[in-house]
């Protein structure tokens, strides 16, 4: 297998995580200029850091070959993250600009959950975009296990081209999930946690202005609830690698014509 570049219009950052082999890293998502879904990994927290930050709606180019997985995911893709460049964007704020987008994400559009279910099983699809048709509840949960550390910080050392990199990785220690209906015709409803990067960024900031825990839900609930209803809200869904059950890793939110 070799490396081949493609130009991407990044479309989903999750949260970084600690990855034991790659150290701090990002998984993102995006549209091939095909129109197909891609998952690139690694990619080091440091890029979406300051100065290097790649925002979403990005085009890139970045060099990559198809990634050896244990679930064999169709969309996975490992990169050369310093092979990684901005070629473009499709700026935020405006109509135009979220109708630049909506031509090429919403022709993605799964007609529901159980279609990517059922797709998954046929040939590993593990990415998609779908249409909640109601939300009945956004939830705020602790993880279990969780100690009075709830703001422990993850000392990360990674490797770069240009040497060491100290990285200070905050652990989040809640989980947030949407509870919904989708528009499947025999829907039963789901519960998905949502792991979307600007999400949960706004908890890690939040939490030092609203100290206290009732204000900051409800504060959260708010944006992440109550004005996402105000939107044209999609739901970027994708499977985790190691136990293929789905989890929402980003929002798409148009504003409502």
């Amino acid at each position: 297998m070799t490396y081949k570049k493609k130009r991407v219009l990044l479309t989903v950052k999750a949260y970084p995580e600690k990855s034991k082999k790659y150290g701090a890293c990002v998984c993102t998502a995006g549209i091939t200029d095909n129109g197909d879904f891609i998952r690139l990994y690694p990619i080091p927290f440091e890029t979406f850091r300051g100065d290097k930050n790649v925002p979403k709606y990005s085009w890139i180019t970045v060099e990559c070959e198809k990634a050896s997985e244990y679930l064999s995911r169709k969309e996975s893709y490992r990169v050369r993250y310093e092979t990684l460049k901005i070629a473009g964007s499709v700026p935020t704020g405006q109509d135009k600009s979220w109708n630049e987008r909506n031509q090429i994400i919403l022709p993605l559009l799964a007609g529901s959950m159980e279609e990517l279910e059922q797709r998954s099983k046929m040939d590993n699809t593990s990415l998609g975009i779908i249409k909640p048709r109601t939300i009945t509840d956004f939830t705020i949960d602790s993880k279990p296990g969780v100690n009075k550390e709830e703001n422990k910080i993850l000392k990360e050392v990674q490797m770069t081209l240009d040497g060491e990199i100290r990285t200070d990785l905050e652990n989040i220690n809640y989980n947030f999930r949407y509870h919904f209906l989708c528009q499947g015709a025999d829907c039963k409803g789901h519960d998905i946690m949502c792991e979307d990067w600007e999400m949960l960024e706004s908890w890690r900031r939040w939490k030092r202005t609203y100290r206290d825990r009732d204000t900051l839900i409800e504060k959260f609930k708010n944006k992440y609830l109550n004005d996402m209803l105000k939107r044209d809200l999609y739901f970027f869904v994708g499977t985790h690698s190691r136990f293929n059950t789905w989890l929402i890793i980003g929002l798409y939110y148009p504003p409502l014509k």
